[in-house]
Formats: structure tokens, C-alpha cells, sequence
């Protein structure tokens, strides 16, 4: 399952340039380039510092502009709470502070980087967060 934008509070659409010739699904977590190239992303990693929003356009290999660094539409919504695969969910996961394992789940067990404060439990399998580690944010609130 993919992450979903459950509960929206102040939702905006920003274009990005995705990276040539990588795969990208509908609301994959997408970071800034490290390599530092302006305004294009890469697929958030548990080591991805900020992240700029979630991908609101599939990429496939197919696709004409597969191999160009095309803009592509993110959401933001830096107040807003998204619903995240994850696996050993409980409700005592709710308050922590954990780490995006990839650009489509989160990782319970760590809090290096400190991506997502975890506001619900729905399953072993899924919980509600809001991202802490806005890119559009100066700094991370609380």
C-alpha cells in the first residue's frame, strides 16, 4: 500500500525535476538531491536529511520522459498528517519520533534523523505522522 494524505490541513502542489531514468510510484517520499543540484529530487533514504513532499506522478520506464529531468508535481503540506506503511506497528508507537526507511515507509526502530512524529496507530502494518523534516521549513518544530 502506499502512503496516503489522511489528513490534509494546508495541501500545495510544487514542481520538482525528477532524477533521469529512475522509477518513481504515486506518493513516494522524494528529498532533496544530495549531490545538491537545484530543485531536483531524489527518492527519500533513511539517511535523507529534509524531505520536500510526496510525488503525485507515477514514472515508469515507459514513459517519454523516462530518461529527462522533467519537472513533476510534490505535495506539500508541512501541517498535514499522512498514513505510512510500516511493519510491528503497536499503539505504543504513538509519540515517537522515527526515520523514513525508504521513500515509501517508515522504520520503527530507528530516530537518527528524526522524519516523522508518529500521531496514531491504525495496524501492524500502518500509522498516522506528520513530517518533521520539512525542506520549505527553516526548522523542525517540536
Amino acid at each position: 500500500m502506499a502512503t496516503t494524505h489522511s489528513r490534509p490541513v494546508n495541501p500545495r502542489v510544487e514542481y520538482y525535476s525528477k532524477p533521469a531514468s529512475t522509477a518513481i510510484a504515486y506518493m513516494d517520499a522524494v528529498s532533496p538531491d544530495a549531490s545538491g543540484t537545484a530543485n531536483q529530487f531524489a527518492l527519500t533514504t533513511s539517511s535523507s536529511e529534509e524531505i520536500y513532499g510526496f510525488c503525485l506522478k507515477t514514472v515508469v520506464s515507459t514513459d517519454s520522459d523516462y530518461a529527462s529531468e522533467t519537472k513533476v508535481p510534490v505535495l506539500v503540506d508541512e501541517d498535514g498528517e499522512f498514513t505510512f506503511d510500516t511493519t510491528g506497528a503497536d499503539a505504543n508507537d504513538e509519540g515517537n519520533i522515527v526515520d523514513f526507511a525508504d521513500e515509501d515507509s517508515l522504520d520503527l526502530a530507528a530516530s537518527t534523523i528524526k522524519h516523522v512524529l508518529i500521531t496514531s496507530y491504525v495496524s501492524s502494518t500502518r500509522v498516522v505522522g506528520k513530517v518533521r523534516t520539512w525542506a520549505s521549513r527553516p526548522t523542525r518544530f517540536a
